[in-house]
């Protein structure tokens, strides 16, 4: 998917976290929505490393929960669990995302290589789908904007 498509992920995801959860109130939103929208495009960061192939091991579940596992390790504060979730659960949105184009994701690496698609429609979707990509944004917005105003 499109870097846009993974930051609109990123905000619908952090606007979910705000409108669910009690730390709505002891979590500043702009920081939230900067940890969430962070945390949805860093495994596409994989492409600055010349030694790693791009959805390699950022695009795994390994990944996803090591990152979380980080946070949670890293953090002090009473607001560290939230934080390490996020964290896991913008990963994993990416690589749904992800999981939609012909490449798919190496999900379950190390453990092995195939490459995973979402059910029935995974596989069918480039990356590079303007029209696709375009509607998983609006989609996106429209729904973080209306559990902001909700």
């Amino acid at each position: 998917m499109k870097q846009l498509t993974h930051v609109a992920s990123g905000i619908l995801l952090a606007s979910l976290a705000l409108h669910y959860t009690s730390h709505n109130t002891s979590h500043s939103t702009l920081c939230v929505l900067c940890w969430a929208v962070t945390w949805s495009i860093i495994s596409d960061f994989d492409v600055h490393i010349p030694t790693l192939e791009h959805r390699g091991p950022t695009h795994t579940l390994a990944f996803a929960l090591l990152s979380g596992a980080l946070v949670l390790a890293l953090g002090k504060s009473p607001s560290t669990p939230f934080y390490a979730s996020l964290t896991s659960l913008a990963i994993l949105l990416h690589l749904v995302l992800d999981s939609l184009t012909p490449n798919g994701v190496p999900l379950w690496m190390p453990f092995s290589s195939k490459r995973v698609r979402f059910p029935v429609i995974g596989g069918k979707i480039r990356s590079d789908n303007r029209a696709f990509n375009l509607i998983v944004q609006a989609i996106a917005i429209g729904s973080a904007m209306m559990i902001v105003t909700s």
